[in-house]
């Protein structure tokens, strides 16, 4: 109950974000389970919660989904996935706490220092190789994926309904993976299934602050939060 408990918590409080800025739900929530929880614990909830997350967005938003933006990422979420889930699956936790924490912290390092920086293409491929491996093992790819190709967006709205079909479609490669791989415990979902309902309603009312807010003081919030959190699954990992 405990554990189901600050997953609510804590996907909530990620989920009323990702609702505002198209990305962030599952790296806010890693952020503070990390705290409590062993990595794949808290990354199988998000799968659950993430994907039933990010069908309510894209639902509500699919008038401003940019299809072409999507087609072009299809290639590098199969990529990514096949990587990613098969890092999950075959390393331990505590060398999937290095990695959490190692993208964290590289993830907290943009938001602070390069938020306004234009990167060369070259570079900004490397982020969609990045983030999409990043989403294939953890769900927490977004904040590569939009620094890579952000510019190609027409708005905030049609960014937070792409990528959340993006994210869909990259967890049910995911799910699929994992299916056949005998890694899924259908009791531990059931036992996780209410923490949907509270989930949806942040989304709900992120969606609303979504249409009026300015997001800087809310991102430089998140980078802290994160920066936190990957000193934290790094120290864990040493341990």
């Amino acid at each position: 109950m405990f554990f189901s408990a600050l997953i609510s918590i804590f996907f909530s409080l990620g989920f009323f974000f990702e609702s505002i800025f198209g990305f962030g739900g599952g790296l806010i929530a890693y952020s503070f389970l990390g705290f409590f929880f062993e990595v794949k614990e808290t990354v199988l909830a998000g799968l659950y919660i993430g994907t039933i997350s990010s069908m309510y967005i894209a639902y509500g938003s699919r008038k401003h989904f940019e299809i072409k933006i999507f087609t072009k990422l299809i290639p590098v979420a199969l990529l990514g996935s096949i990587l990613g889930v098969y890092v999950f699956i075959h390393f331990s936790s505590k060398i999937l706490s290095v990695f959490m924490g190692l993208i964290l912290f590289l993830l907290a390092i943009r938001m602070i220092f390069f938020e306004k920086y234009e990167f060369p293409k070259f570079v900004k491929n490397k982020f969609l190789i990045i983030g999409a491996i990043s989403q294939g093992a953890f769900g927490i790819g977004g904040p590569f994926i939009v620094n890579a190709i952000r510019n190609d967006f027409k708005s905030k709205s049609s960014l937070r309904a792409t990528m959340a079909v993006y994210f869909v479609f990259c967890n049910i490669l995911r799910i699929v993976q994992m299916l056949f791989a005998d890694k899924l415990e259908i009791n531990f979902f059931i036992g996780i299934s209410w923490t949907i309902i509270p989930v949806f309603i942040t989304i709900y009312l992120g969606h609303l602050v979504h249409l009026k807010i300015k997001d800087n003081v809310f991102k430089n919030g998140v980078a802290i939060i994160t920066l936190l959190a990957s000193i934290n699954f790094l120290f864990k990992a040493l341990k």
